[in-house]
């Protein structure tokens, strides 16, 4: 015992540790001592995008470490090696990347544009403020073997609306597995980027990496994340510093293509209509570097992209479906609004269209003009929407915003809607956001609507509300919507408070508001914490709560959430929710006591395999019956997507939905909707893709084949095809004797001057 406790070890472990400890503080000393926030760059000469980092090429370029690991660990010394590479010439900012790692770690598939499988791939991000205002980041991805995934990141309120998708950069890039790990190369045109006009410039970046640990999710920066920092966009303020670029204005022709075969059957054969041939013209004017028009003649707005088909059985409003078409992807930071005042798709299928897009240092403009054809007509409700076909109108919207310093903006906005047969909509207002010391956000948005009824048949409805009747007979009446939300975000809580108004006679001709007649207001609260733990990255809980009267002084509501977050193994997320409904009042009747559990599911365990589910169970009403009721509730969803090689994906789906009677054994609904999507990437531009979906709710199958080739975010080729069968009115189905065939080409080529 004496020899032990006499022991060299017992002095040397104190030394051991000391040690240790010093180590840690001298990385993190020199981590801090080599970032900088600031680059200034050197001109070089044009770059060839590659996926090889050239010494030649790049030794103009400055270096830019990424020190930090931000997720699961904050602010931690970065574990893997990680450089960027940035430079450029006349007309081009060149960015290279060298991420460090062995290559049976590293997960990439080639992938189409934009496709959001793409976050379960090790990807390079690049995020550019080129005003430096902290309005929006442009975020441009590319994985290692090059394929490309853009956003625009906006200083919003919400989660889910911090990211605008359809926004696109016409960029090339590049990237090469290798021994030592990846290289990616990015060659991004001053043309496609909006920044304050001049030559020279000084921007706003940070460049991260994502990579897959054990399983999970690993994120390392150039620069720090603050927690505690509600505005994420705020927070990318490393510069960059260069001088003498050529000030390139776009001229972009967009000619387009399309013919199509329709047919229906007839007997023993599909007997198609004449072959349809349309074509139109796009024109992109840089009127100066930050005033862009845009003109389209007859624009080709359809839909080649099938939109994923919702149970809407049991809904008592309209559903909405994300915007897919290229005219909206620039600008739409602009028209964003919490309160769904515009929505994009509300202007369906145009003759001829204009905007004009303003992007200055301070102030932005946004003008929409539009001919459309087949307009959608929808009237909120205090308990349902009511649709119809409008037919012929004329859309304008005209957009301002102010920038009052980096944490706060205020707009304003006129949107009207004229239709044939005098009846008419326009729709004003103002809103703003502004942030308050270091954890507070506040926004607000105000709308006055006026609405002239002609005469017409467009709804079918004898319900009325607040003195007017829902059916188009003349009448005038205006309205208002009030929006207002103070968030507050730090390491370990969100929360918020809201409060919306919209008053019984509040429309939106070009917007996307479902319900009216209503005073809501939420709070909400939210623990969460991010650990370092294979089977534990983070977790949460929190409550929600929800109270809403009428104009009338009416409850309609009152409910109660309890929610749930884990981050465990295999990068899985998963959210449980119970929401109760103490309270419900719908079409005059009261009900109590109905809840539902909800648990969502995202896990991406492996390159191979993505795995999404979703279940809804409990008590619900029967929305649609003639005399709404309560029953048992089972909603569920289940995908996988099997990555078979870097080129070969396989992903079905199902969507199952019922509500049973509490008191017999039988249904209000019943079925689901089955999915197959079949997609091959021969490279990063070329696809062939076949979607097959089986609808029990509609009595319909429909198998979607389609071609596509697609190198930049404008410049598309498709070939495809869309065969459907219904059920016959004898009650036979046979999936594969087509009762419905369309033939379709659509061709549309980038012209740029």
């Amino acid at each position: 015992m004496n020899a032990v406790k006499n022991s060299p070890v017992k002095y040397i472990k104190p030394i051991i540790d000391s040690l240790c400890l010093g180590t840690t503080l001298v990385l993190l000393l020199c981590a801090s001592a080599f970032s900088q926030d600031s680059y200034t760059l050197k001109k070089t000469k044009e770059i060839q995008i590659d996926g090889v980092l050239g010494t030649s090429e790049w030794e103009q370029a400055v270096s830019v470490p990424f020190l930090y690991e931000v997720t699961p660990n904050n602010n931690t010394p970065a574990k893997k090696e990680t450089v960027a590479y940035i430079t450029y010439d006349n007309l081009h900012l060149y960015v290279a990347v060298k991420a460090y790692d062995t290559p049976e770690n590293i997960r990439a598939s080639i992938r189409p544009r934009d496709d959001f499988k793409m976050l379960g791939d090790d990807t390079i991000f690049i995020a550019l403020d080129p005003f430096a205002d902290a309005r929006n980041n442009l975020l441009l991805g590319v994985n290692p073997v090059g394929s490309q995934l853009d956003a625009r990141a906006v200083n919003a309120t919400n989660d889910n609306d911090r990211y605008d998708t359809s926004f696109n950069v016409n960029y090339e890039s590049a990237g090469q597995i290798n021994t030592e790990g990846y290289v990616v190369e990015y060659k991004i045109p001053f043309s496609e980027i909006p920044f304050p006009g001049g030559r020279n410039q000084k921007w706003h970046f940070r460049i991260g990496r994502r990579y897959f640990e054990s399983g999970n999710e690993v994120e390392t920066r150039t620069q720090t994340l603050d927690r505690d920092n509600p505005c994420l966009v705020c927070q990318t303020t490393q510069e960059l510093i260069f001088s003498d670029i050529t000030i390139a204005k776009r001229v972009e022709f967009l000619p387009y293509v399309t013919s199509s075969l329709v047919g229906e059957r007839e007997g023993a054969s599909i007997a198609y209509d004449p072959l349809n041939i349309d074509a139109g013209l796009g024109v992109n004017l840089d009127l100066s570097k930050n005033t862009a028009l845009e003109l389209t003649l007859n624009p080709d707005f359809s839909q080649v992209e099938a939109d994923v088909t919702q149970v809407d059985v049991n809904s008592s409003f309209a559903l909405e479906y994300p915007e897919r078409r290229p005219f909206f992807s620039r600008g739409t930071g602009i028209v964003n609004f919490e309160s769904d005042l515009f929505y994009t798709r509300a202007v369906n299928d145009p003759i001829v269209s204009g905007k004009l897009l303003n992007q200055g240092r301070k102030d932005r403009w946004y003008a929409l003009a539009a001919l459309d054809q087949n307009s959608p007509y929808r009237i909120a409700g205090e308990d349902r929407s009511y649709l119809g076909n409008a037919g012929q109108s004329f859309v304008n919207v005209i957009r301002y915003q102010h920038l009052i310093n980096n944490k706060s903006r205020v707009g304003a906005f006129n949107m009207s809607r004229f239709y044939e047969n005098e009846s008419q909509g326009v729709l004003s207002g103002i809103d703003g956001l502004f942030l308050i010391g270091a954890n507070w956000r506040v926004i607000f948005e105000a709308a006055l609507s006026q609405t002239q009824e002609g005469n017409q048949d467009w709804i079918d409805s004898s319900d009325n509300f607040n003195g007017h009747t829902v059916a188009l007979d003349g009448e005038n009446f205006s309205g208002h919507s009030v929006y207002f939300q103070a968030y507050r975000n730090t390491e370990h809580w969100k929360s918020y408070i809201k409060f919306q108004d919209i008053s019984p006679n509040f429309r939106t001709d070009v917007g996307f508001v479902v319900k009216n007649n209503r005073r809501w207001a939420t709070v909400y609260h939210l623990y969460q914490s991010i650990s370092d733990r294979k089977g534990l990255q983070s977790y949460g809980f929190g409550t929600k709560a929800d109270v809403n009267y009428t104009f009338q002084g009416y409850l309609k509501n009152i409910s109660v959430d309890g929610i749930a977050q884990v981050k465990t193994f295999g990068n899985t997320d998963m959210t449980f929710t119970y929401d109760w409904d103490i309270f419900k009042n719908y079409l005059g009747v009261d009900y109590h006591y109905l809840g539902t559990l909800e648990w969502n599911t995202v896990s991406r365990p492996s390159e191979q395999l993505i795995i999404n589910t979703n279940l809804v169970w409990g008590k619900d009403l029967a929305y649609n019956e003639e005399v709404p009721d309560k029953g048992r509730a089972f909603n569920a969803f289940a995908s996988v997507t099997f990555q078979l090689n870097d080129q070969f994906s396989v992903n079905p789906s199902i969507r199952y939905g019922q509500l049973k009677k509490l008191d017999e054994n039988s249904f209000y609904f019943q079925g689901a909707i089955s999915r197959l999507t079949l997609n091959y990437q021969y490279n990063n531009f070329l696809s062939l893709r076949i979607v097959g979906e089986y609808n029990q709710f509609a009595d319909r199958f429909f198998i979607q084949p389609l071609v596509k080739w697609n190198p930049n975010p404008t410049t598309i080729f498709y070939i495809g095809g869309n065969q459907n069968t219904y059920w016959d009115q004898d009650g036979n189905f046979n999936p594969f004797q087509f009762t419905e065939s369309q033939i379709y080409l659509k061709f549309q080529y980038l012209i740029g001057l």
